[in-house]
């Protein structure tokens, strides 16, 4: 592990007070621009691992994007652009810089935030999900148990 990357993951698994709510890049992990991002994010080698929670990630949603539990096999060479904000967890940020620096990846942190990322093109707001109300989805009510049964009623 390089001295760089272990000061990181002992400061962020000290879990400095306010460090996770203060939005404040962490500490000894070069910021990658958006700019450069926009012209990169599509190259293979490049890999995106979103860190935020569930509800910033709608704010802002990346076309290509893993959650640290769903890398299964990471590029030889890459660079590894983890995507974080305030509502990043510590722990699991130092965990998958751990884990991405120990198979040879370059780190960075994407710059800016949810609004500058929308400006550039490079993520967008999630669709607002639909209420499904009659009339959208077929309702069937069954006739019996067994699925071999046709359906008592079918209301459109």
């Amino acid at each position: 592990m390089t001295r760089p990357l272990a000061v990181l993951v002992l400061i962020l698994g000290r879990g400095l007070p306010g460090l996770a709510d203060s939005g404040q890049p962490l500490p000894d992990l070069p910021e990658m621009t958006v700019e450069t991002y926009a012209r990169v994010h599509h190259d293979e080698s490049v890999l995106t691992v979103e860190l935020r929670s569930d509800a910033a990630i709608g704010a802002a949603m990346f076309e290509r994007t893993l959650r640290p539990a769903a890398i299964d096999r990471v590029p030889e060479r890459c660079e590894a652009v983890l995507v974080m904000d305030e509502t990043t967890a510590r722990d699991e940020a130092a965990r998958a810089a751990e884990r991405l620096a120990g198979t040879g990846c370059r780190l960075f942190r994407l710059q800016g935030r949810a609004e500058d990322w929308i400006a550039a093109g490079i993520a967008a707001p999630a669709e607002p999900r639909r209420r499904i109300r009659p009339g959208d989805v077929p309702f069937v009510v069954p006739r019996g148990l067994c699925e071999s049964n046709p359906p008592a009623q079918v209301f459109d």
